[in-house]
């Protein structure tokens, strides 16, 4: 059935999102909140207008696709709750192993979803346009280079410290 692939999608995005709220939640200045929320916020616009394409093109009822894309919208606000948690009740003893994992699994899953789920399945497909995808892929990294580089001198307050 078709319908599992988007279900299936919905799934794995929702975990990719939650992870990718922990890190908002657990990051440790201002500087890596900033850039970290903004990353995230270009990274989400772009998998939730590919999550409702495929929930559209997979012929799923208005119910059945706002509930999904009503569960991915809310697993990353859920994630930077959880890792606030971590971060106000953690001992400082544990809270940077905890950190260092929490961090290491949401890009372990942006990474996955990117490559894997994202441009491979769109590198796939035999069509004319490959150029053209590739080419929007490289300016987008530009992009968020750029936005990062600007950010780069944003002001460091330490939150573990306060």
């Amino acid at each position: 059935s078709s319908g599992i692939n988007a279900e299936y999608g919905v799934i794995a995005l929702s975990i990719h999102s939650i992870l990718e709220g922990v890190a908002i939640g657990v990051a440790g200045s201002i500087q890596e909140l900033v850039t970290l929320f903004i990353s995230i916020i270009v990274h989400e616009v772009c998998l939730a207008f590919t999550l409702g394409l495929k929930l559209f093109a997979e012929g799923h009822t208005p119910k059945q696709f706002v509930l999904s894309l009503t569960c991915f919208v809310l697993s990353c606000p859920l994630g930077i709750v959880a890792g606030a948690l971590v971060m106000r009740y953690l001992s400082a003893s544990t809270l940077s192993n905890t950190v260092f994992v929490l961090k290491a699994l949401a890009t372990g899953t942006f990474v996955q979803v990117t490559f894997f789920e994202i441009l491979g399945p769109e590198f796939a497909t035999r069509y004319a346009n490959q150029l053209h995808k590739m080419a929007a892929v490289i300016l987008g990294f530009i992009i968020i280079s750029f936005t990062m580089y600007l950010l780069h001198d944003i002001p460091t307050v330490d939150f573990c410290k306060l």
